[in-house]
């Protein structure tokens, strides 16, 4: 009988220790296992941070508490001698948080021991990891790989400067690569990381310069283009010109942009004086000229926004609309974009900049632009709405290029309102 009593008692205590711990009684339930730890029931301990152990890992965060554990469990498992089992623990300690440290003047020189031997043996994985992928970054030619795998672990992993002179020649090959294909400022910048990582890479070291040569050749062409297209007043081919330049990190371009902002503000200055000059005289006609003019003229909004906000704010009682005007504006057509689009005589694609030509490779971007086609067929578009301000730019003077066969009704000519979507890829067919 006392043998059938003892098997259940054993039976309901482990039945006990299985029951799941609430999530609000893990601080309780690490208080007990330290305390169990403190009475040198090692095993008892042990078993309950295995349990709290196993229902953190399910939760995000309370990294605290979850060093707590890993710790203890070390902890109990040195009291029973268990120095493997102990070492493992505080490993998956460092792991979760690489800065922790054991004050000396608290744990035993044994637990010191084994915390440095564990968070060693740590850092052996870890580079021995490190090692092996850059080997096969190296193999599969993966050059951006290699260069931030080699910045992020060169310093924790004495020996991984080794690969150094075989990531040099990658980037100088895959620089080679770009440089062939005309795209100079990502040659430059892999020319560059190979002579930082072999500064004695003399190939690496003349394309540098040579790259930079064309590089200040395509910015004064640039620079001519740009200054061709504002004299004749082609703001919206200037501002394809403008951001261009201003995709490049060439050293030498700054001093062409502020040239350029210096030009664009004293044109705005002028433009600002005459607006509030037709403002003062309710001149609507050169107002509503002056407006596109404003509108099409500045690449960036932030070249001239201090001007923007000297223009006088005219309101209807100090403006005299023609009627002609008024009607235009009120009886603007909506129309879908497919019915739209079939009226569509001349499409200009998107200029895009080198520098975001590499993120179309990977994938599509779409712009949806909301324009108003004048009687005549000329667009402006008057909004666009995409993740990429720079994509946004681009499709914006794109379109004010297109032309539509003018609308007509049994009223004559119609001004027509829409919204379209404008897909962008690598592929400039589609």
């Amino acid at each position: 009988m006392l043998r059938h009593v003892c098997a259940l008692l054993l039976v309901f205590s482990v039945s006990a220790v299985a029951q799941p711990i609430p999530p609000d009684e893990i601080d309780d339930a690490l208080s007990h296992a330290e305390a169990l730890y403190y009475e040198a029931k090692f095993n008892e301990s042990i078993q309950l941070l295995l349990r709290v152990d196993d229902l953190l890992q399910a939760k995000p965060g309370r990294l605290q508490e979850k060093t707590n554990v890993k710790l203890q469990l070390a902890l109990a498992h040195i009291g029973l001698n268990q120095n493997t089992e102990a070492r493992s623990f505080l490993r998956e300690l460092y792991a979760l948080n690489g800065d922790y440290r054991l004050d000396p003047q608290q744990f035993s020189p044994k637990v010191m021991t084994l915390a440095d031997d564990a968070k060693t043996e740590l850092r052996d994985v870890r580079c021995q990891t490190a090692r092996d992928d850059a080997q096969k970054q190296l193999q599969s030619r993966n050059a951006s790989a290699l260069l931030e795998l080699l910045g992020s672990m060169k310093s924790q992993c004495p020996g991984l400067e080794t690969i150094e002179p075989d990531a040099a020649d990658l980037l100088y090959k895959t620089g080679i690569e770009s440089y062939k294909h005309g795209e100079f400022l990502d040659a430059l910048q892999k020319f560059r990381a190979a002579a930082k990582l072999s500064p004695e890479h003399e190939l690496a070291l003349q394309y540098i310069e040579l790259t930079q040569s064309k590089l200040q050749l395509a910015a004064d062409r640039l620079l001519l283009d740009w200054r061709k297209n504002f004299d004749a007043h082609e703001f919206a081919l200037a501002a394809v010109d403008y951001r261009q330049l201003s995709s490049s990190s060439d050293a030498n371009t700054p001093p062409m942009l502020n040239q350029m902002r210096a030009e664009y503000r004293k044109t705005l200055s002028a433009l600002v004086e005459s607006w509030n000059r037709a403002c003062a005289s309710s001149d609507a006609a050169t107002m509503e000229a002056l407006r596109k003019q404003i509108s099409e003229l500045l690449p960036e909004q932030s070249i001239g926004e201090d001007l923007l906000g000297q223009m006088t704010t005219c309101t209807s009682s100090n403006i005299s609309i023609p009627d002609s005007t008024r009607t235009t504006e009120r009886e603007c057509m909506q129309m879908g974009a497919q019915l739209a689009l079939t009226r569509l005589k001349i499409r200009v694609n998107p200029f895009i900049p080198p520098a975001l030509q590499d993120f179309l490779r990977h994938a599509s971007v779409t712009v949806r632009v909301k324009a108003r086609i004048d009687e005549k067929g000329d667009v402006t578009v008057s909004s666009t709405q995409g993740n990429n301000p720079a994509f946004n730019d681009a499709v914006r003077v794109a379109v004010e290029h297109w032309k539509f066969l003018p609308t007509v009704d049994q009223n004559g000519p119609r001004c027509v309102e829409t919204e379209f979507p404008i897909l962008i890829n690598s592929n400039p067919s589609k």
